[in-house]
Parts: C-alpha cells; sequence; structure tokens
C-alpha cells in the first residue's frame, strides 16, 4: 500500500511538473515565416482596397465627363446661338439690347460652366493618377518582399 501510494504521488508531481512546463512545437523560423505571410496578406489587401478605391474613383470621372461633355455641348449651342444672333443684327435688323445683353450674359454663363466642369473633371483625374500610383507604389514592396517558404516534411 505504501508503495502504491508513493508511486502515486511520484505521478501526480512528475504530472504537475510537466504541466507547468512549456514545449515549443513550433520552431523560431517557421514563426518569422509565418509573420512575413501576415505582413504579405496585409500589403495584399491595402492593395485591394486601393484598387477599390480606384474604380470609384473611375466611376466618378466618368460621371464628369457626362457632364463636361453636357456643359460643352450647352456652351457651344449658346455661343452659335449668340453668333446667329449678331449676324441677323449685322445684316440690318433691328437690334434688341436686352436680348442681346441676355444672350450675352447666357454664353458668359454657359462658358462658365464649362470651364467649371473641365476643372473638377482634371481635379478627379488626378486623384485617380494619385491612387494608380500609390497602387504600383505597394505592389513594388510587396515585390521585394516575395518569402521563399520551405516546407520540410518528416
Amino acid at each position: 500500500m505504501k508503495k502504491f501510494l508513493f508511486i502515486l504521488l511520484l505521478v501526480i508531481t512528475s504530472k504537475i511538473t510537466m504541466a507547468q512546463t512549456y514545449k515549443a512545437n513550433v520552431s523560431q523560423d517557421s514563426v518569422k515565416i509565418l509573420n512575413t505571410r501576415i505582413e504579405l496578406l496585409k500589403i495584399n489587401i491595402k492593395i485591394l482596397e486601393l484598387k477599390v478605391k480606384e474604380s470609384e474613383e473611375e466611376e466618378a470621372v466618368e460621371k464628369l465627363r457626362l457632364k463636361l461633355l453636357d456643359a460643352n455641348g450647352k456652351a457651344k449651342a449658346s455661343a452659335e446661338e449668340s453668333n446667329t444672333y449678331s449676324n441677323k443684327t449685322v445684316s440690318g435688323s433691328s437690334i434688341d439690347m436686352k436680348s442681346m445683353d441676355k444672350m450675352s450674359k447666357k454664353v458668359k454663363g454657359d462658358a462658365i460652366e464649362a470651364r467649371k466642369a473641365l476643372e473638377r473633371f482634371n481635379k478627379q483625374v488626378a486623384r485617380v493618377e494619385d491612387v494608380r500610383s500609390q497602387i504600383k507604389t505597394e505592389e513594388r514592396k510587396l515585390g521585394y518582399r516575395k518569402p521563399t517558404i520551405v516546407f520540410g516534411y518528416e
């Protein structure tokens, strides 16, 4: 009985001491490789987020392109209308100063609107180019950090 209790006590204390020791199942090299993989995945996620942002900016460029075409069309139409009206007055028709003033204000307003639309369009294109340069930078960073992973099978 004493031997049995002694063996039982010895087994219990050995279990307690073994439970308090830590045995690493992962080597330091594999931890570094896993950390590198995590960093690469983060860079990939950032690149994908930038590509999504680029597509949103491209969509805004297309909307602004349509607005620019519309503004240019209005400016061209009002300029032609003003030109035909001034040709009529030169040919001998009576001059209506109020309508001439109204026409010139309309032409001026349409020209200003077209210029503003062009500025907004150019700003948006610059934003898209900036996002594209960020994507290229991140892709270069990713290219430099490709790990060489060697799997060892035992």
